[in-house]
C-alpha cells in the first residue's frame, strides 16, 4: 500500500472542511489502513464516513486488499499535535513531562 497515496487522499478530502485536520496515519504489514482525525469542534461521525469513502474509493481491492478504519482520538489518547492543543485551551488536562 502506497502510504504517500493514501496520505494525499486524505489531505484532499480534510481540505472540504477546514475545520478538520490529520493527527495520525499508520498502514500496517498486513495493509490495516488507520487514519486518525480530530477537528476544532469535534468531528461528526458523517465526516469520518466521508473521508472513508474517499480513501476506498480511489483503491481497487481486487488489485491489492486492505482493510481502512477512521477514527477520533479518545480521552486516553495523548495530544500530538498544535491544533490539539489549542483547542483545548481552558480546560483541564494531565500533562506528563
Amino acid at each position: 500500500m502506497d502510504e504517500k497515496k493514501v496520505k494525499d487522499l486524505v489531505e484532499e478530502a480534510l481540505a472540504l472542511n477546514e475545520s478538520l485536520y490529520l493527527i495520525e496515519l499508520a498502514i500496517s504489514a498486513n495493509n490495516k489502513i488507520q487514519i486518525t482525525i480530530d477537528g476544532d469542534n469535534g468531528v461528526p461521525l458523517s465526516e469520518c464516513i466521508r473521508i472513508s469513502k474517499s480513501v476506498d474509493g480511489n483503491f481497487d481491492r481486487e488489485e491489492e486488499d486492505f482493510s481502512l478504519e477512521v477514527s477520533t482520538p479518545d480521552i486516553a489518547h495523548p495530544l500530538k499535535v498544535k491544533r490539539q492543543y489549542i483547542k483545548n485551551i481552558n480546560r483541564i488536562l494531565k500533562v506528563k513531562t
